[in-house]
Formats: structure tokens, C-alpha cells, sequence
């Protein structure tokens, strides 16, 4: 070899590898069939690390789409109920009124079932009274002298 290194003579000197062992060694053919396989395993894991990580994301987009589409339609109901709530009010306003009157016929009545009561017991007192003479009246009837004897009671 002209200008290079000789493999010959450094071989039995010093056993070192010298660059042309090196050389030789990488391009021999079971190292670049055994550097290519590495290669390609340590591209198919990463590839199928890569479609897993894919496969997620599409699962994570499909779930957004489908939330996007529930918070649409929870965002129309929500607009009828808007609508709903204002009905409701103007009813519970109707029926605050209607309430406010009811306390006010109440009041009436209560008024009203005092006298009611006043008067009964002005007919009860009454009614007593008659129930009195119906008795001095049966007296007199039955016993015309016990009457007469009686008159001041």
C-alpha cells in the first residue's frame, strides 16, 4: 500500500486496531445488515409509539367535536328557556296579584266571621229568651194560677 498504513506490520506489533481494521469491520456486511435492522426496529417502534399517540388524538378531537356539538345544542336550549323563564314570570306576577287579592277577600271574610260571630250570639242570647217565654207560656197553659203566682220571675 502505497502511502497507508500497512495492516501486516502493525498487526503483530501492538494489537491495536488500526483505522483500516475499523474501516473494515464497518463495512462488513453483517454489521450494516445488523446497524440497517436496528435502524429499522428502532423506526418501527417509534412509528407505532407515533400511530398510538395519532389514535389519541383523533379519539380526543372526536370527543371535542361531539362536546362542541352538545354545548351548541345546550346553548339553543338554554335560549328557549330564557324565553320559558320570562312566561313564568309574567305568571308568577299574575299570581302574586291574584294572591294580593285572595289576602285581601281573606281580610274581608276574617271581618266578615267577627260579625258573623256577634250576631250568633246575639241570636243564641235571643233563642234563650224565647225558649224562656215558650216555657212560661207552657207554664201558663198547663197551670194558669202557678202563672199568676209566678209573674215577677
Amino acid at each position: 500500500m502505497a502511502g497507508g498504513i500497512n495492516p501486516t506490520v502493525n498487526a503483530g506489533l501492538n494489537n491495536k486496531k488500526t483505522g483500516l481494521d475499523v474501516y473494515r469491520r464497518v463495512n462488513n456486511s453483517r454489521y450494516v445488515v445488523v446497524g440497517i435492522s436496528g435502524i429499522v426496529v428502532v423506526m418501527s417502534v417509534f412509528t407505532y409509539l407515533m400511530w398510538g399517540i395519532a389514535n389519541r388524538i383523533d379519539t380526543m378531537t372526536q370527543t371535542i367535536v361531539a362536546m362542541g356539538t352538545d354545548l351548541h345544542t345546550m346553548t339553543e336550549v338554554q335560549k328557549v328557556m330564557v324565553q320559558d323563564i320570562g312566561a313564568m314570570s309574567t305568571n308568577i306576577a299574575s299570581i302574586q296579584t291574584s294572591v294580593q287579592g285572595m289576602d285581601a277577600q281573606l281580610l274581608t271574610v276574617s271581618r266578615n266571621m267577627a260579625i258573623m260571630t256577634g250576631s250568633t250570639v246575639g241570636m243564641n242570647a235571643n233563642v234563650a229568651r224565647m225558649s224562656h217565654d215558650v216555657g212560661r207560656s207552657t207554664s201558663m197553659f198547663s197551670s194558669p194560677m202557678n202563672y199568676f203566682w209566678n209573674m215577677g220571675q
